[in-house]
């Protein structure tokens, strides 16, 4: 990790504009013109300035490896299904987020590459070699062959971050005198329960907080769906390996407790388990105070800009964790059809490490898109706004492959890229971090689970379902659905895996 921070005071340090190897220079490799097709997802996929900014980067892969790359876009909500069609017909896609279509599921239909097959990665990615925790590239290889690249970003988690619109907490003049306005406060739940009670009174008519759903439930609480599900998970992951029902347990039933308590007090929209409104366009249109979120340093800032720019508070509720999942949850994968995977490794290795491909994909081009301040930040030239801008972050940081290469934008930290290593460095980890979950031996077991959970799932984590009903309810559906044996499973692969690696 010591290399990664190297990089990452070194691209502070960038103030230069980005060139490209010269056309007559000598490539690196020359695929002779090669077609590879990566799919990217992101949320500004209509923006007039894609074509340009996209020429630019197959610009910089012609020039020096003579690879005709094309970036194939779709926005977030798109991209599972779209992506996990093109996979299972057939058409070409050479590189893809395995983790937004399900890492396990990739890797069960094989359709990840094994990037140590001939040491394609020892010989074509040997920086992303460099750059990533091998704790973290474990968690992407299941028996011994690695299926992807963990997403380097923010992999610590700061539980139960709630981020306000600071107008709100002026309006009733709340007390700012400890507050850091560009961190996660610390902040306890009787707090919390007494600030909602105020805002309530001021604003009746406007719902306090959206805590999100059930895909959000490993940011509240430090827990680990080990495998990527909540079917058998670790209830005291930074000490021990003992899996556990997580339905059974007292973490959940009091989270269930206090949704339904917001819920009854009028905090919680009654609609919000069937509204597809997210969190920042809710808090936009003017219907909502509060979102909940992952926290991190720079997330104030990052909320801000999701929310058009409207001031925000972050406080933070629970522990820093870093989950096991974290490996694969965002991680990217190879395609096992590609027809040149040498080259694909060398797109993928460049998508990871290179600030040219990384700059371009978040900023676009230097003096048109955006410009240098005088300390190193990253701006918007004279005369452009987020509004009129050509191109502006197609894809955030953080679902980039390396946020870490990226310049940091004007209003943050300069040194953001040092403080998320070092957040991820000092957060208390899962001791699952490197175990792989393969579902396909119980794949029966886990979508009648997933069909009982999803059921009951919302209506108990937004305060809508009475928890002392619903949680005996959902404990007998799963049961009845194989809970059991599919917790057996999961738990027998876990001590397999322990045992091979020197774990206790």
């Amino acid at each position: 990790m010591k290399k990664v921070l190297a990089l990452v005071l070194c691209i502070l340090m960038v103030s230069t504009s980005i060139t490209f190897v010269s056309a007559s220079a000598e490539p690196t490799y020359d695929f002779g013109g090669q077609k590879i097709i990566l799919s990217i997802y992101g949320g500004r996929i209509e923006q007039p300035g894609l074509d340009r900014v996209f020429g630019k980067i197959n610009q910089y892969f012609m020039e020096n490896y003579n690879i005709d790359l094309e970036i194939l876009p779709y926005s977030f909500s798109q991209y599972q299904q779209a992506v996990g069609l093109m996979l299972s017909s057939g058409e070409q896609v050479d590189i893809f987020v395995s983790g937004q279509v399900g890492f396990s599921t990739c890797v069960s239909n094989e359709s990840c590459y094994d990037m140590y097959e001939n040491d394609l990665i020892q010989t074509y990615g040997k920086d992303i070699l460099e750059l990533v925790d091998p704790a973290f590239l474990a968690g992407c290889t299941v028996d011994g062959s690695l299926y992807g690249i963990p997403t380097m970003r923010d992999l610590a988690v700061g539980m139960w971050t709630i981020v306000f619109d600071k107008s709100y907490l002026d309006g009733i003049n709340y007390d700012f005198s400890n507050i850091d306005l560009s961190a996660c406060n610390k902040a306890t739940f009787e707090e919390m329960d007494e600030l909602f009670a105020k805002l309530h009174e001021a604003y009746p008519d406007i719902n306090v907080i959206y805590p999100w759903g059930y895909q959000y439930l490993n940011q509240k609480f430090t827990y680990d769906p080990i495998g990527g599900d909540n079917f058998g998970v670790l209830l005291d992951p930074v000490n021990s390996l003992e899996v556990s029902d997580l339905f059974e347990s007292d973490m959940f039933r009091e989270y269930c407790e206090k949704m339904r308590e917001w819920y009854l007090a009028g905090y919680i929209s009654k609609d919000a388990a069937t509204d597809k409104t997210g969190g920042g366009d809710q808090i936009k249109g003017g219907t909502l105070m509060a979102d909940t979120t992952g926290g991190k340093p720079g997330i104030v800032k990052q909320k801000e800009v999701e929310r058009g720019g409207i001031p925000s508070v972050a406080f933070q509720l629970g522990d820093d964790f870093v989950r096991a999942e974290q490996a694969t949850v965002a991680a990217w994968s190879i395609n096992s059809m590609t027809e040149n995977p040498e080259a694909a490794m060398v797109v993928l290795n460049d998508f990871y490490t290179n600030p040219v491909v990384t700059n371009l994909l978040l900023w676009g081009e230097e003096g048109i898109d955006y410009v240098f301040t005088e300390d190193g930040h990253v701006t918007f030239p004279e005369g452009v706004t987020l509004e009129t801008a050509d191109y502006y972050q197609f894809t955030p940081a953080w679902a980039l492959p390396c946020e870490y290469t990226t310049y940091v934008f004007e209003g943050d930290d300069i040194d953001l890229w040092a403080k998320t290593i070092e957040f991820n460095n000092s957060s208390p980890k899962s001791k699952a971090i490197g175990f792989s979950w393969d579902v396909s031996p119980v794949a029966n077991e886990y979508t009648a689970l997933t069909n009982v959970w999803t059921e009951y799932a919302n209506g108990l984590l937004l305060g809508q379902i009475d928890p002392e009903v619903g949680i005996p309810e959902l404990q007998a559906r799963l049961k009845a659905a194989g809970l059991e044996k599919y917790i057996n499973a999961k738990r027998a692969a876990l001590e397999a895996w322990a045992t091979e690696n020197g774990i206790q």
